[in-house]
């Protein structure tokens, strides 16, 4: 039996601004530095940026924490790999749904404890789903253990989504004196959501929403995520 939540709590953040970056498939380097740009740039503005987006190619991705030769063990044929800024277990990007949220230290947000800030996002994303068209989804209860390492879709952790008893949602944080930087996966196609779900989504994280226009030309920088040593470091 899963921990079901309040359907009608108040959104998590005051306001966001979203990016639906869903019309350029990026790299995996790439979307690893756009996030941690947008760290940056909410701090800067004082205003949350809820970003969805897809990747260019089938790559894994792993947590900071774990090992490069785990991720190796579990590479696909053909796999790119990257190594995320964020915590969490190891992520096959294919055919799933990547969304970022970057909270400034300004939204009062940022002051919920590490597990609700995780519990409560997902919360947010359970009742974008279910209004969505997607039933049978729980919570993982907060106080059940936490997995170290592994694939990602297979180990549900505390605070992540459960369909029919299989996971399909998970994320990791990270913490900053920017902010607080929280990446996203949902392991449904594409095709099985709403056209507009990142808007959806904005709705149930934020009482207000505004648009987001990144820079014509990036101004993130890919290359610690294209480095080796980056990924060798653990």
């Amino acid at each position: 039996m899963g921990w079901m939540m309040n359907l009608m709590p108040p959104p998590p953040l005051t306001a966001l601004r979203l990016w639906d970056d869903r019309a350029l498939a990026r790299s995996g380097p790439q979307n690893m530095a756009a996030d941690e740009f947008l760290l940056g740039e909410a701090a800067r503005a004082g205003a949350a940026v809820l970003r969805v987006y897809r990747w260019d190619r089938p790559t894994l991705s792993l947590g900071y924490f774990l090992a490069e030769a785990d991720a190796r063990a579990a590479l696909r044929p053909g796999e790119a790999m990257v190594r995320r800024w964020t915590g969490g277990g190891l992520v096959h990007h294919e055919g799933a749904l990547t969304w970022s949220v970057a909270v400034p230290p300004q939204e009062a947000f940022f002051q919920v404890r590490p597990v609700e800030s995780y519990v409560r996002l997902h919360e947010a994303l359970a009742r974008c789903l279910m209004a969505s068209g997607i039933a049978g989804i729980r919570v993982v209860p907060p106080t059940l253990s936490a997995p170290i390492g592994g694939i990602c879709e297979e180990a549900p952790a505390p605070g992540d989504l459960l369909r029919h008893d299989r996971k399909i949602a998970g994320a990791g944080q990270r913490r900053t004196r920017l902010g607080l930087l929280h990446q996203g996966v949902i392991f449904l196609p594409e095709a099985e959501l709403p056209a507009d779900f990142p808007r959806r989504l904005a709705a149930v994280l934020a009482g207000k929403i505004s648009d987001f226009g990144p820079p014509a030309l990036p101004s993130w920088d890919a290359s610690r995520y294209e480095d080796p040593a980056w990924l060798a470091r653990r």
